[in-house]
Formats: structure tokens, C-alpha cells, sequence
């Protein structure tokens, strides 16, 4: 079994949460303002009939009332929009669980790291460093078809992704290189980006999606095992890799570092 460092799915974890967080404050932000606005409203009802000042009275309950209005619509688009969010995150979530159980069928000559972050383009799900090289993973729990537009960017049934993922990741990956390279004060490293989907159909083969490759989850395993896009390291430089990965991964003050037996 794979050696593990850190918490599978923190990240998205907490996304989840801040999510439902945003949606509760929302919920709560209007209730008081409706209760204000009620307050002040059955006021200027009541000074409508007492004071010579009814018309404005009537007027300002009025306005209070489209407001409140309006204030409902706004809230109820909002708290769609974070609990629509809360369910992505928890989605991917559950997919990086998966992940992460594959990738623990590894050997022992594997070490995986989970929720690694980089400090300018956001995290990695899971970065792997073994003797067939350095794997940064991103999990899609997406469904549908998955495919590769001319620019290289993913597609889902037949539409165009709502953010450019692959070169998200192509960025993340040269920051990732930059930082173990500093760390093991090696001159070169490839490190493979890879896109794992475990409930999608995938028809985007390895040279449509520019250097990262597209892999089902039932693929994984074996590409890591026996692949041939990376050059073999040995023994002395994956234990360098693993002291350089734990140094990236503690730039993030959230990771917490978990070794399975």
C-alpha cells in the first residue's frame, strides 16, 4: 500500500462548508432586515391614520414593501446560486475520495500527497512521486461525455467547460516544478499532469488535451504503474522528491500530514 500524506478532499471539504456558511448568513441577513422593514412599515401604517402626514406615511410603507421585494428575489437567487455551489464542492468532494482510495492500491515504492496547495493558481487533489516519476492529479467528478475542443480545452457533451481547466493545470504544474526544483536543487523534472474522471465518458485521447492526459479512474492504477512518459527515478531521488513534496506541502499552514501504514 502507498504511503499518504495529507487529508483526502479537505479542501473541497471546506469549500462545501464556506458555502452553506454563505448561504446561512444570507438567509439570516434578510430575515432581520424583513423584520425592520415589518417594524417600520406597520409604524408608518399606524402614523397614516394618526398624523397629518398620512400620504407620506403611505407612501414610505410603500416603498418599504417593493423593496422588501425585490430584497426576497435577490436572497432566493442567492441562496440558489450557494447552495448550488455547496453541492459542486461536495461532488467533488466524494469524487477525490475515490481517488484517493484508488491511488492507495499503489506499491509502497509510492508516496501520495492530498490536498497540496500552491500558493498562486490553488490546489492539487493528489501529487504521486514513485520510481515511474511525479504525477499532479486533478479529480473532474463530472458526468456526461468528456471531450477535447481544437484548442485543447475539455468539453462536456458537446459544450465548451465554463473555465480554461487544462491550462489551469498546465500553469499549476510549472509553479509545482519551479518549487520542487528549488527544494532538490536538481537542473530538470517532468512532472505529468493528469485529469482523473471517475463517472464520465471519456473520449479525449493523450495529445488532444495539450500535455495533461485525460485517464478514467479504473486507468489510473496502471498508467502510474507502467507508464512510459516519464523517465524513471531511483530510490535515492524519490526519497528526495517525498522531503521536497513535504516542504511544498507545508507552505499551506491547513496541511495536516497523515502517513498510512
Amino acid at each position: 500500500m502507498a504511503k499518504v500524506f495529507g487529508a483526502v478532499g479537505e479542501h473541497a471539504g471546506r469549500q462545501s462548508v464556506e458555502a452553506f456558511k454563505r448561504m446561512f448568513r444570507t438567509v439570516l441577513i434578510v430575515a432581520i432586515a424583513c423584520a425592520f422593514a415589518e417594524g417600520v412599515v406597520i409604524t408608518a401604517l399606524i402614523m397614516a391614520r394618526t398624523t397629518p402626514r398620512a400620504v407620506a406615511s403611505g407612501v414610505l410603507a410603500i416603498g418599504i414593501g417593493m423593496f422588501l421585494l425585490w430584497l426576497s428575489r435577490y436572497a432566493d437567487r442567492r441562496v440558489n446560486k450557494h447552495e448550488a455551489d455547496r453541492l459542486i464542492w461536495r461532488k467533488g468532494a466524494l469524487g477525490e475520495y475515490e481517488v484517493g482510495a484508488e491511488l492507495e492500491r499503489l506499491s509502497d515504492d509510492f508516496f501520495i500527497f492530498n490536498n497540496v496547495n500552491t500558493e498562486e493558481f490553488g490546489n492539487f487533489d493528489h501529487i504521486v512521486a514513485g520510481p515511474t516519476g511525479v504525477f499532479a492529479i486533478e479529480t473532474k467528478n463530472w458526468t456526461g461525455l468528456i471531450e477535447a475542443d481544437p484548442t485543447g480545452e475539455l468539453t462536456r457533451n458537446g459544450k465548451p467547460s465554463s473555465q480554461p481547466y487544462v491550462r489551469r493545470l498546465e500553469q499549476k504544474l510549472m509553479t509545482l516544478r519551479e518549487q520542487i526544483l528549488v527544494l532538490c536543487r536538481w537542473d530538470d523534472l517532468f512532472v505529468r499532469g493528469v485529469m482523473v474522471f471517475p463517472k464520465a465518458s471519456l473520449a479525449a485521447p493523450f495529445g488532444k488535451t495539450k500535455n495533461i492526459h485525460c485517464l478514467r479512474i479504473e486507468k489510473l492504477r496502471d498508467y502510474i504503474d507502467n507508464t512510459r512518459s516519464s523517465t524513471k527515478l531511483s530510490r535515492d531521488r524519490v526519497a528526495e522528491l517525498v522531503r521536497a513534496l513535504n516542504g511544498v506541502a507545508g507552505m499551506d499552514v491547513e496541511f495536516k500530514s497523515l502517513t498510512a501504514s
